[in-house]
């Protein structure tokens, strides 16, 4: 099984862009709090309408939870030397702090409705883990 579940806050806007065939991708940088003093970020790549919507209603400081799958980008360049490479492919995301009062999951490439909400369960839940002071940047 190929599975990663994160929850963290977005260090900058997302990247949205085009492909030459007008397929959309979005990427994005996530400070994931593991302790007081350790911080992982994690580039996370999104494709299609997920990539527009994340492109979209999500800026720096936003807290998101993500789950998807891992890439292995092995290669090698022309001088021979060997290159590992891992990519993190979101395809699932909760915003957990948009806009006061909208969370919503967005799942794959499937039509998304604006007013979708989560139990406010699931929020408060989050929100204990990770504090605004414990992240390294400001919001």
């Amino acid at each position: 099984m190929n599975n990663y579940v994160v929850l963290g806050r977005l260090t900058k806007n997302p990247d949205l862009r085009y492909t030459k065939d007008n397929k959309a991708v979005t990427t994005v940088n996530v400070a994931i709090n593991n302790s007081k003093d350790d911080t992982t970020f994690l580039p996370i790549t999104f494709f299609g309408k997920t990539a527009e919507t994340v492109g979209k209603y999500t800026k720096k400081g936003n807290m998101i939870a993500v789950s998807g799958t891992i890439k292995n980008n092995n290669w090698e360049d022309k001088d021979g030397n060997k290159h590992y490479d891992y990519q993190f492919i979101g395809n699932n995301i909760t915003f957990l702090s948009t806009k006061k009062g909208q969370e919503t999951t967005i799942q794959g490439n499937e039509k998304q409705k604006k007013d979708e909400k989560l139990p406010n369960e699931v929020f408060q839940e989050f929100s204990e883990i990770i504090e605004e002071t414990d992240i390294p940047f400001e919001v």
